[in-house]
């Protein structure tokens, strides 16, 4: 109970930090960065689940997952931020809040390499809409990656969790991804 007060605390405290995105202040720098992914709801949702979700991999399979979010939408992100202009990535990343709400929800077996395939994708349309909205702000783009990977990891910890609270807030969050994502599409 005592860890479920906290985590809802964290959280609520942690949405208030709206300031951070660009235009509101603090456009750029690793403090941009690191802050960014903490107050777009698209990249919050989606970082948490996809933590709580490879943490539910049998034992030792899930932890390439997050690594290879990271790596991804770094790769995606200088892409865009060097050569590329905006294509699909904006249908992808609400597909992306879409899916990651249907895993949690369903608790299905997806074969490894379905997993990677999936996982690299969704990276890769964050990276790629992260890396356009950075510019060439290299020290965001680093500030971003410590932040996703903090939120894989706090994912991990909740997707870890054994406790009977632990499947039922997966199965809201997961429920409430499934709205938030329709809702990205009508927007």
């Amino acid at each position: 109970m005592k860890k479920s007060i906290f985590l809802g605390v964290t959280v609520s405290l942690m949405s208030g930090m709206a300031w951070a995105h660009p235009g509101h202040g603090l456009s750029h720098g690793f403090a941009a960065g690191l802050l960014h992914p903490l107050t777009g709801w698209d990249h919050l949702l989606v970082m948490l689940s996809l933590g709580v979700w490879a943490a539910r991999r049998p034992q030792g399979q899930g932890w390439q997952l997050p690594v290879l979010f990271v790596v991804g939408m770094a790769a995606a992100a200088l892409t865009a931020m060097t050569w590329l202009s905006v294509s699909l990535a904006e249908l992808l990343v609400a597909a992306s809040v879409l899916v990651m709400g249907g895993l949690l929800l369903a608790e299905v077996a997806v074969s490894r390499s379905v997993q990677f395939a999936g996982v690299a994708v969704i990276a890769a349309a964050h990276g790629y809409l992260h890396g356009v909205e950075l510019g060439g702000h290299w020290t965001a783009l680093a500030g971003m990656m410590v932040a996703t990977a903090l939120l894989h990891g706090v994912g991990w910890l909740l997707g870890r969790q054994t406790q009977p609270w632990a499947k039922s807030a997966s199965k809201l969050l997961g429920g409430l991804m499934l709205v938030f994502g329709a809702c990205l599409f009508w927007a």
